[in-house]
């Protein structure tokens, strides 16, 4: 385990939720800490649904459990063993891929593939915190391979932009996203949502990059070459490659994996509350499908 979450232990996760009331208990307390309000007609009145961690309104009477309208709605599978998922994922210094779960947790590795995604979704961003002072842009390609039905291996390329802060000789927040191109507009987009006015911008010699320096003060422009690029930026974007190779092989849905990355990299000083705060974030996520997520 990670030393930074050494104060972190499974025995802790089981003796904290040894059993699926317990869970319940978590959710409910988290979902209606600042008070119940109904989903379906904003009534602030409740009353017992009948049966434990269930609230019904006491105007429409509609009748909401603990996991109803977060991301563990229509888990079914033991709650405790998805609470687990999100331990593994948020505390393991690299994450786990979906069979390393699957074989933990004695759950098929579909079932797993699919709830790690619904973490990964609460994983994204809030790009609340815009990136200030010296900010680095860059971007680069993926290659990634899919075995198609009859056999066939296909190999292709995502390409991915990013933007770092540093904070003396290092890296103190990230951001990533997938493009489509490497376009001016795709590049653009993605730098008005992270990135804040008045920061001091560094980027690479290509037209995409043309309209985001004339919105900010550029400090450094650089023909990309293999002996001449910006060192943190090259840094990350090899860790990234190197960690989405090392434990998931491939990304076809790349953006969940990006903001995983994300995610624990702008997180790295949280100790245990780093599962706390993932687990909240799911109770006031919207429910995500099989069909949503994939699309």
């Amino acid at each position: 385990m990670e030393e930074k979450f050494k104060s972190v232990s499974i025995y802790d996760l089981y003796e904290r939720f040894p059993n699926r009331e317990s869970c319940l208990a978590f959710l409910a307390k988290k979902k209606w800490e600042l008070g119940f309000k109904c989903k379906h007609c904003g009534h602030n009145h409740y009353c017992s649904g009948g049966k434990p961690y269930i609230r019904q309104c006491t105007k429409c009477r509609y009748k909401e459990s603990a996991t109803a309208n977060t991301l563990f709605h229509k888990v079914k599978f033991d709650l405790v063993k998805a609470f687990a998922i999100v331990y593994f994922i948020a505390t393991n210094k690299k994450g786990m891929s979906s069979c390393e779960l699957s074989r933990s947790l004695q759950l098929r590795q579909k079932t797993c593939w699919l709830f790690r995604l619904k973490v990964l979704t609460a994983m994204e961003s809030h790009q609340n915190v815009g990136l200030s002072g010296k900010v680095e842009i860059s971007d680069f390609e993926i290659g990634m391979k899919k075995v198609m039905e009859n056999g066939q291996e296909v190999r292709y390329k995502k390409r991915v932009v990013m933007a770092l802060e540093k904070k003396g000789k290092g890296v103190s927040h990230l951001y990533a996203n997938e493009v489509e191109s490497r376009g001016a507009d795709q590049i653009d987009d993605f730098v008005d949502r992270v990135v804040n006015e008045g920061a001091l911008i560094s980027c690479y010699k290509w037209h995409g990059y043309n309209h985001v320096c004339k919105n900010y003060q550029v400090i450094k422009r650089i023909k990309k070459s293999k002996t001449s690029f910006m060192p943190l930026s090259n840094r990350l974007e090899n860790s990234i490659i190197s960690w989405l190779r090392g434990i998931h092989h491939h990304a076809e849905l790349l953006q969940y994996y990006l903001d995983e990355f994300c995610y624990r990299f702008n997180r790295n000083q949280m100790k245990e509350e780093i599962y706390d705060h993932l687990l909240i974030r799911m109770v006031f996520h919207r429910p995500r499908t099989y069909q949503d997520i994939i699309g």
